[in-house]
C-alpha cells in the first residue's frame, strides 16, 4: 500500500529563503502530459490516494509553459502527442536549466521495442510505465520520486532556513526597505480604494513613471487599458476570498503599460493583507518579454526545419489536418502540392554535401518568395517540399500554383559561382476528396509525383481512375498552357454585315480555336470554360487582342477599313485588372485607333461581375463596349443606362426563329427599338436565311452576323471573301 505523502509534507516545515516563520506543509506537485483527458483524469484518480498536488496539461506545449511558471516534483507524460511528441518535449525541458533534473517518466505501451527505449532515455526519461497503468505500480513509483523530492527539499529548507534567521536578526527597517526597493520584481501596494501607495524602484524602472506620478492613481494604471477588466469588483472579491481562505493566487499573465504607452507581455501576483481595519492589496510583477521569447524560439526550433527555416513535417501535417477538418466543414475543395527535384541524389553527389544543402536553402527561398504569405511552404523530408494553399483551390488553382513552382526552377541557381539546372517533379492532391487525414493526403500527393515521373509530364494531380475529371482536366490546363507558348491558338474571323449602309462588311469578329496536336482543331466550348476558371484566361486573352489587332492592322494595310471585335472574359474586367493598360498597348503598338475595337462581354458575366470599374476604363481609353448574347440573361433598363455600353447583340437563338416564332420575332423588334431609344446600336447574330435578313432589315437593325453572310474562317480565306462576295467591305481609296 502507497505511503499518503501529505503526512510526510506536513511534518516538513516550509521555509522560504530569506524568511524566519515556518510557511507551512510544502505540497509537492506533479505533472501529468497526455493530450487525452480521460487519461489525465484516470491518472488523477489513481494518484489521489497519495494526497499530492497533479496539475494536468494537455500538449507538449502546454507542458513547456508549465516547467517556466512552475517546480515539479516529477513529470508523467505520454509519449503520443500531435505537433510535439513526448520525447521532443522531454528534450526541451532537459535544456532548461531549472528543470535539468527533474524526473521524468513515460507511459507508454512500446515496452518491446528496444530503439525506442533508448530514444526515450537519450530524451531525459528516468523511468517507465506501461499502459494499461496498474495503480498500485503508479503510486509505487511516484511515491519514491516525490519523497526524493521532499527528503532534498527539506535539506534545502534547514539551510535556508539557518540563513533566513540569521539575517533577520541582523536586519533593520532601514534594511527591509532597501531589500523592498531592490528586489527584481517590481512592488506595487494600492489602499482599500485600489489607489496605489508604494511603487518600489523596480516597479520604476520598469513603468518609467516617478512615486511622485502614480502614487495617488488607480492600479488600473500599470496594465494596458484593454486589460483593465483585470481589475474589476469581481476580480478583487476572488482575491479577497482567496486571502481570506489562506489559498495564494496563481500568477496572471497579463499586458503592462509604460508611461510611454508602450506595452510588454507581464507577469503579476495579486494578493491581499489586513492591517488592522485597513485592506492593502499587493502587486508583485515581472516584464516575462525573455521568457515568452525563449519559449517560442524553443517551440520555432521544434517544428521548423533547421536547414531551410521552413515549417517541418510535424508543423506542415499538423495545419494539413486542420485545413481538413475545416475543409470538411465548409464542403470546400484544398489542394496540397508535393515538389520532388529530380535526381536531386546525384547533384548532392557531384556538388558535395555542403553545397547541396546551399542548394536546398536557395530552393527554400524561392518556393517562399513565389508564394502568397497565407500558403505553408514546408520542407518535409530530405529533397521534398510541399505546399498547402490557403484558400478554396480546385485543380485550376492548383494548377497555376503548380505553374508558379515550375518558374522558380527556371532559371538557374548560383552556388558557389557554378550555375545548376534543377527541374522538379510535382504532385497534387485534392481534399477532402481524396482522403481525410494529413497521411492519406501526403501519401496521394506522393502517387501523384510517381505517377508525373513515369510520364514524363512532370506534373500530375492524384486520381483513382485514369479518366477521372479532376485528372483531365489537369491535363487539358496544363496542354493549353503549353499551347500558348507554342503558338497553337489560332483566330478565324465572322464579318459583320451593315444592314443600312449598302450591306457591306465594315468589321468582324475574331474567334479563338486551338490547334491541339493531337486531337485536332478544338472550338471554344471545348477549353474555354476551362481557362475562365484559371489563370491561364489572362495570358489567352493577351494573345487573342494582339493576334486580332495585328490582322486588322494587316487589312487597315491593304485599304480594309474595319472593326474588330475581341471577347473578353469577366476575369479581365475587374477592379484591379491590366487589361486596359495591355489594350491600350496593342492598339498602340499596330498604330489600330482604340474607337476600331469593339471589347464583347457576356450578358451574365456583364450582370454577376464587378466589372463596372473595368468597363470606365475601357470607355475613357475610346474603346467600344458591346453586350453579347442578349436576352440570355437578366440584363435590366437600368445597367443599360448606368454603364457605358455602345452595342448590343441579340443572341442567335431569337434571330434563327424569327421567321416561323412570332413571338421570338416580337422580341427582337422590342429588343431594336429598346437600344435605339437609349442610343445603343445593334447586332442581330445567327442570321442564317434572306427571311430572317428580310425582317431585320424592316425592323431597322443597325448590324447583321451569320452563315447566311460566311462563317467563320481564317484571315486568309477571309481576305478572298471580303474582296469577292457583295457582302465584302469596301476598299478605302
Amino acid at each position: 500500500m502507497a505511503v499518503n505523502l501529505t503526512d510526510l509534507a506536513a511534518a516538513t516545515p516550509a521555509v522560504e529563503a530569506g524568511e524566519a516563520t515556518t510557511a507551512g506543509p510544502l505540497m509537492p506537485s506533479i505533472l501529468v502530459v497526455d493530450d487525452n483527458a480521460a487519461k489525465r483524469i484516470a491518472m488523477r484518480a489513481m494518484l489521489a490516494p497519495l494526497g499530492i498536488d497533479v496539475v494536468e496539461v494537455d500538449s507538449g506545449r502546454e507542458a513547456l509553459r508549465a516547467v517556466v511558471r512552475q517546480t515539479f516534483a516529477m513529470i508523467l507524460m505520454d509519449v503520443r502527442m500531435p505537433s510535439l511528441d513526448g520525447f521532443e518535449t522531454a528534450k526541451l525541458i532537459r535544456q532548461r536549466s531549472q528543470s535539468e533534473s527533474t524526473p521524468i517518466m513515460f507511459v507508454t505501451a512500446f515496452g518491446s521495442d528496444e530503439l525506442e527505449t533508448e530514444n526515450a532515455y537519450a530524451g531525459g526519461a528516468v523511468d517507465f510505465i506501461f499502459t494499461p497503468v496498474r495503480p498500485e505500480i503508479l503510486r509505487a513509483k511516484v511515491s519514491a520520486f516525490v519523497r526524493l523530492f521532499l527528503q532534498s527539499a527539506e535539506l534545502q529548507r534547514s539551510v535556508d532556513s539557518v540563513t533566513a534567521l540569521n539575517a533577520a536578526l541582523a536586519a533593520s527597517e532601514v534594511r527591509a526597505q532597501a531589500v523592498l526597493q531592490n528586489v527584481a520584481d517590481g512592488i506595487v501596494t494600492a489602499g482599500g480604494q485600489g489607489l496605489i501607495e508604494s511603487f518600489n524602484r523596480s516597479a520604476r524602472l520598469l513603468f518609467g513613471y516617478s512615486e511622485e506620478d502614480v502614487v495617488g492613481q488607480p492600479l488600473q494604471l500599470i496594465v494596458a487599458p484593454s486589460h483593465h477588466d483585470e481589475f474589476s469588483e469581481s476580480a478583487q472579491a476572488k482575491w479577497s476570498l482567496l486571502n481570506a481562505s489562506r489559498i495564494p493566487a496563481e500568477s496572471t499573465e497579463t499586458v503592462g503599460c509604460r508611461s510611454d504607452g508602450s506595452l510588454f507581455p507581464m507577469e503579476m501576483d495579486i494578493s491581499q493583507m489586513q492591517v488592522g481595519d485597513e485592506t492593502f492589496t499587493i502587486a508583485c510583477v515581472r516584464d516575462i518579454s525573455g521568457r515568452k521569447a525563449y519559449t517560442a524560439a524553443l517551440e520555432h526550433k521544434a517544428l521548423h526545419d533547421e536547414l531551410t527555416g521552413l515549417p517541418n513535417r510535424t508543423l506542415f501535417t499538423d495545419r494539413l489536418d486542420r485545413e481538413i477538418a475545416f475543409a470538411d466543414r465548409a464542403g470546400e475543395s484544398r489542394a496540397v502540392l508535393l515538389i520532388d527535384p529530380d535526381k536531386f541524389g546525384e547533384m548532392n553527389e557531384k556538388l558535395g554535401r555542403r553545397k547541396g544543402d546551399v542548394l536546398l536553402q536557395a530552393v527554400g527561398r524561392r518556393l517562399r518568395g513565389a508564394m502568397r504569405d497565407a500558403d505553408t511552404v514546408g520542407h518535409i523530408q530530405g529533397d521534398s517540399f510541399c505546399i498547402l494553399a490557403s484558400g478554396e483551390s480546385d485543380v485550376g488553382t492548383a494548377a497555376a500554383i503548380a505553374w508558379k513552382v515550375r518558374e522558380v526552377f527556371e532559371h538557374p541557381f548560383l552556388i558557389a559561382g557554378e550555375a545548376i539546372d534543377v527541374r522538379a517533379t510535382i504532385g497534387i492532391a485534392l481534399f477532402p476528396q481524396d482522403g481525410r487525414s494529413a497521411e492519406s493526403i501526403m501519401r496521394r500527393a506522393r502517387l501523384a509525383v510517381d505517377k508525373a515521373k513515369s510520364s514524363g509530364e512532370g506534373l500530375a494531380v492524384f486520381a483513382v481512375d485514369p479518366q477521372d475529371k479532376t485528372a483531365r482536366r489537369l491535363t487539358l490546363l496544363n496542354d493549353l498552357r503549353i499551347g500558348i507558348s507554342r503558338g497553337e491558338l489560332v483566330l478565324h474571323y465572322q464579318p459583320k454585315i451593315d444592314l443600312k449602309a449598302g450591306q457591306r462588311t465594315t468589321g468582324v469578329e475574331a474567334l479563338v480555336r486551338w490547334q491541339h496536336p493531337t486531337e485536332g482543331l478544338l472550338m471554344p466550348a471545348q477549353f474555354m470554360p476551362e481557362a475562365e476558371r484559371s489563370e491561364l484566361i489572362e495570358p489567352l486573352t493577351k494573345w487573342v487582342l494582339n493576334e486580332a489587332v495585328r490582322q486588322q492592322h494587316l487589312w487597315s494595310e491593304a485599304g480594309l477599313d474595319l472593326t474588330m471585335a475581341v471577347n473578353v472574359s469577366a476575369r479581365n474586367l475587374t477592379q484591379h485588372t491590366e487589361m486596359p493598360a495591355r489594350v491600350a498597348e496593342i492598339t498602340e503598338r499596330w498604330g489600330v485607333p482604340p474607337e476600331k475595337l469593339v471589347v464583347e462581354i457576356t450578358e451574365n458575366d456583364f450582370i454577376d461581375s464587378d466589372m463596372a470599374n473595368g468597363l470606365d476604363m475601357f470607355h475613357a481609353m475610346g474603346e467600344q463596349l458591346s453586350i453579347d448574347d442578349f436576352g440570355t440573361g437578366h440584363s435590366c433598363l437600368a445597367y443599360l443606362q448606368r454603364l457605358p455600353i455602345d452595342e448590343i447583340k441579340i443572341d442567335r437563338s431569337f434571330v434563327m426563329s424569327m421567321p416561323t416564332n412570332a413571338s421570338d420575332a416580337t422580341i427582337v423588334h422590342s429588343t431594336i427599338e429598346l437600344a435605339h431609344n437609349l442610343g445603343l446600336r445593334v447586332v442581330a447574330e445567327g442570321v442564317e436565311d434572306e427571311a430572317a435578313l428580310a425582317m431585320l432589315v424592316a425592323n431597322g437593325c443597325d448590324i447583321g452576323q451569320g452563315y447566311f453572310f460566311c462563317r467563320p474562317c481564317p484571315a486568309e480565306e477571309l481576305t478572298t471573301w471580303l474582296a469577292d462576295s457583295p457582302f465584302g467591305a469596301a476598299v478605302k481609296v
